[in-house]
């Protein structure tokens, strides 16, 4: 059993830092330890939401994932191969021979050096009126306001048949000041892409605008 140096809590071969599901399936289908290092940027209605949650699940499970969602900040020496997490009361020092980075987020001492391309700009709208529909997205050539998904609403219990909805834009950083590319914008395209198929009036209130940076 390997020994660990004084004031180590963890000494694993192979650590990854990540939190999408590139970085959770290198862990899981290497058996690394993984240290999720944020929120991940997919959203609950993509379709790698649950195979995403059962391999970070089993990761937990093995002692892989210990740390879940508790990371408040992660500082890297790369010189010591000592990797440190710090939670909202305590720290933990991993001790690795490889680290595996996705992300470098919340993170110092080391960085990736990515370039930073767009943002992807996810606007969630509860909405009214909207039910009974032949379709369940609308897809754009446009960067603003790319994809509108719609789905059963959360907001009602049971099974039920209104709808909300979210839109997906990819923006640069100086669009994302400009009110030509706000969420009231969005909803003023996405009332008339709905419009022009045959939805009359829908009614439409912003829930929350996530933004994520998409690197090259």
């Amino acid at each position: 059993m390997t020994q660990k140096p004084a004031a180590v809590n963890f000494v694993r071969k192979d650590v990854v830092i990540g939190s999408d599901i590139d970085a959770v399936k290198f862990a899981y289908d290497n058996k690394y330890f993984l240290i999720k290092n944020r929120e991940p940027y997919h959203h609950s209605y993509e379709d790698i939401e649950e195979i995403w949650a059962v391999m970070l699940y089993e990761l937990h499970n093995d002692g892989l994932a210990p740390f879940a969602d508790k990371c408040r900040n992660i500082r890297v020496s790369a010189e010591d191969k000592i990797v440190k997490v710090f939670t909202e009361r305590n720290t933990y020092t991993i001790k690795y021979d490889k680290l595996h980075m996705y992300d470098d987020i919340n993170i110092e001492g080391l960085s990736l050096n990515r370039e930073l391309v767009h943002y992807r700009v996810i606007d969630w709208f509860d909405c009214q009126g909207l039910n009974d529909l032949d379709f369940n997205e609308i897809v754009t050539e446009d960067k603003f306001v790319n994809r509108i998904k719609l789905f059963k609403t959360q907001r009602i219990d049971g099974d039920q048949k209104y709808l909300d909805l979210l839109c997906e834009s990819f923006l640069k950083e100086g669009q994302l000041k400009n009110f030509d590319y706000s969420d009231t914008m969005t909803r003023f395209k996405v009332t008339d892409l709905l419009k022009k198929r045959g939805v009359e009036n829908p009614r439409m209130s912003l829930w929350k605008r996530d933004i994520h940076p998409i690197y090259k």
